[in-house]
């Protein structure tokens, strides 16, 4: 028989985990020569005609960038991406670097006045428009 304190413990746990939303579920929406592309559709949120969501590239060799000065390399890269079905516009607003541990070596915060750009064809920003749009009914 477990202690009380034991099954208070697990009872809060559970709580949180059905509170906090979903388990991340990535699937791959494109490849090009630098690596894999991926979005999370439980990430999916629609704000009027914004549609958020998380993306992660996972690149073939670890890449160096020189961010805030000093410089660090990175093996993929975890972001909110934001997209308008309507006027076929995207922008990122925040994204981390992972290190080739998985650790976060650069993070950018929220970006919230990011320009958006053109949604261009045959890129992994194209494909996740599309799926993402046709998803919602909005293509």
């Amino acid at each position: 028989m477990k202690p009380a304190w034991m099954k208070c413990f697990f009872g809060i746990v559970l709580a949180a985990a059905a509170l906090t939303g979903h388990t991340e579920e990535w699937v791959e929406i494109g490849v090009d020569t630098e690596g894999k592309y991926y979005i999370d559709p439980g990430s999916i949120e629609v704000d009027g005609e914004t549609i958020r969501l998380r993306k992660r590239a996972v690149y073939n060799a670890p890449l160096a960038d020189n961010f805030t000065g000093r410089q660090v390399l990175f093996k993929e890269s975890v972001g909110v991406v934001e997209l308008d079905c309507g006027r076929r516009i995207n922008r990122v607003i925040s994204i981390d670097m992972l290190g080739v541990n998985g650790e976060v070596v650069w993070a950018s915060g929220k970006m919230p006045k990011r320009l958006w750009e053109d949604v261009q064809d045959n890129t992994h920003g194209g494909r996740t428009f599309e799926y993402v749009c046709r998803q919602l009914n909005k293509s």
